[in-house]
């Protein structure tokens, strides 16, 4: 076997290491008395003051930053310094290093001060000498959220320990980045709690800088293969949950370009706290449910040539085949009598379009087949439209299918689709609206427009989502179906939250918000924080008839990796995290309102 020469510089490391072993007391290497401290290295801004100069400094090594990539290197603490401003560690790029020296060994390293994706570092290193003997390193002990006169950047490459239970607040860059998002709670979007305004905004920012800490898996590279977190191997029965806890979390504080984020140098321990729910319960017999479901794009390609990829949904029929039997076995096991579609691919109704394909696939495993509503009128310019499926063998037609098409929701809002029913159990009539508000995002670049971020909480077009709802609302009331009654629900995604103005607006009209059981009040979860999209107003007469209302937490909480995508999975990884069960089966809860006359 062919062994590969060392370099000078791996040879004269070596040779250092070994000093190491001499007897105690010893002096292992004749360092300099006079070295520039850490902390004037960093100093107590951003970016170091010391920028491109060449030094020596001297510290312990706490941590080895991702050993055996590209990016390895040493983590050193400096002496306390006393100005509480300044961090005292600095990362070490050098990968020979990382190879070579460990946690607690006191060295001197000679290099160039930079800011290597905004971490303040040594790199270019010329020399390496072992100090002393090997120091016990504890780490700092640290709670969340953080302590008013502490803030993450003097923190930076700080060897950190918390004791405290962590919540687990997203798991988006999972996958893709061996990420999570932990809190010392779960995080709502401030205007799902309180009213919009300044302070709602200035919460967000609290959370994101005292609250919230990205937690690395340390491996340094995208799509790690196995993905473990402790000892949990993530697979479709195996899952991550928001909301589950993470414990006894040591490990070192890196910063880059997206922020900072804590890397493990003791594998941490993960409950769940947050378990995967039942199916909801059986209908009673005699009850009407209605329910609402974000199907997430669910296009087949019918009308465009080629079929696939299609416009916003699956890229391959295999992917379609797979989104299919996750859709389906959510919308089976809502057992509703009316269910409102948001997402489905605007391709007509005919037998061979998107909504027509999925209802024939439902059908195939309820034994109460369903049915869906044709419009006269094209839904609508957007891609996507939302759709009304019912039984009937529990309700029947009543009136005419009604569709808002004009202004405000001739554009961006999707027209609204409002249907009455008649409950054949209690023999009352009830007209659903299903809706689909305008989003949040692709804001005007104008910021003077009435519809760009105000910076209060509420995001940008607002003010299409609140005309929108006060036209909704008198467009109801003028019974758009020919069928005069007073039994109405709007349900669908109003992409506000619950104290928004969209919300508020319907409340405002008297239209009854329906509350779901105390934990499940929410369907969607963005950027680490939980809120709801997705609700249900209905009349007063309808409201005093609610026997119970859910928010089915089947999605929102779950990871993305467990959807129907293939994309940046391997042919092992497509297999393990795939279920034909309801489990991410969109990025949007389903939320079911039974009520019994």
């Amino acid at each position: 076997m062919m062994r590969q020469s060392l370099t000078s510089k791996q040879l004269a490391l070596l040779a250092a290491f070994a000093c190491s072993i001499i007897a105690p007391g010893q002096a292992l290497a004749e360092c300099l008395a006079d070295t520039t401290a850490i902390s004037a290295i960093q100093g107590n801004t951003d970016t170091s003051p010391l920028l491109g100069r060449k030094l020596t400094t001297q510290g312990v090594v706490t941590a080895v930053v991702y050993p055996g990539s590209k990016a390895a290197g040493l983590m050193l603490r400096g002496e306390q310094s006393t100005n509480p401003l300044t961090a005292n560690s600095l990362f070490i790029a050098d990968i020979e290093a990382a190879a070579i020296y460990q946690p607690g060994q006191v060295l001197q390293v000679s290099g160039t001060v930079a800011e290597l994706s905004q971490q303040t570092s040594l790199h270019q290193v010329s020399e390496i000498k072992l100090c002393g003997e090997a120091v016990t390193v504890n780490p700092q002990r640290l709670t969340l959220p953080l302590a008013d006169n502490l803030n993450w950047e003097r923190l930076e490459g700080a060897l950190l320990q918390f004791s405290q239970p962590l919540i687990v607040n997203d798991t988006y860059h999972l996958a893709r980045y061996g990420e999570i998002t932990v809190a010392d709670q779960r995080l709502m979007v401030p205007t799902e709690q309180q009213l919009p305004g300044e302070a709602a905004a200035a919460l967000f920012d609290t959370q994101q800088q005292r609250h919230m800490l990205v937690v690395d898996d340390g491996h340094y590279q995208q799509n790690p293969e196995p993905l473990v977190l402790g000892a949990v191997k993530i697979s479709a029965s195996q899952t991550l949950r928001i909301g589950d806890t993470l414990h006894d979390l040591t490990g070192v504080l890196l910063q880059d370009e997206r922020g900072y984020r804590l890397v493990p140098t003791t594998m941490p321990q993960f409950s769940q706290t947050n378990p995967r729910p039942a199916a909801p319960a059986a209908k009673p017999a005699k009850a009407l449910r209605v329910a609402s479901f974000n199907v997430l794009n669910y296009f087949n390609g019918q009308g465009q040539n080629p079929a696939f990829p299609t416009r916003r949904g699956a890229s391959t029929p295999a992917e379609l085949a797979r989104q299919q039997a996750k859709t389906v076995a959510a919308l089976a096991a809502l057992d509703a009598d009316v269910i409102g579609l948001l997402e489905v691919e605007n391709n007509g109704y005919g037998q061979q379009g998107a909504l027509a394909e999925l209802t024939a696939a439902l059908n195939k495993v309820t034994s109460k087949p369903y049915r869906f509503i044709i419009t006269r009128q094209q839904p609508g310019t957007d891609a996507i439209k939302v759709a009304l499926l019912y039984r009937p063998a529990t309700v029947s037609v009543e009136g005419k299918a009604a569709m808002l098409l004009t202004a405000p929701f001739d554009w961006g809002s999707r027209p609204p689709l409002a249907q009455s029913f008649r409950h054949l159990a209690s023999n009352e009539l009830v007209t659903v609206s299903i809706n689909h508000f305008k989003s949040k995002g692709s804001c005007p670049k104008d910021g003077k427009d009435v519809n760009a971020d105000q910076q209060d909480g509420q995001a940008c077009w607002n003010a299409l989502r609140t005309r929108s709802a006060k036209a909704l609302s008198d467009w109801l009331h003028s019974q758009p179906t020919g069928v005069s009654t007073d039994y109405q629900i709007i349900i669908g995604d109003l992409n506000a939250y619950r104290r928004e103005d969209p919300i508020r607006t319907l409340e405002q009209q008297n239209w009854q918000y329906l509350h779901a059981a105390q934990g499940s009040q929410y369907s969607y979860v963005f950027r680490g924080r939980t809120g709801s999209l997705d609700h249900a107003l209905a009349s007063p007469t309808l409201a005093k008839q609610l026997s119970s209302m859910q928010h089915w937490a089947i999605n929102a909480d779950e990871p993305v990796l467990l959807d129907y995508n293939t994309e940046f999975k391997s042919a092992a990884q497509q297999k393990l995290w795939y279920s034909a069960d309801p489990y991410r089966s969109s990025d949007h809860d389903p939320l079911i309102a039974t009520f019994e006359f």
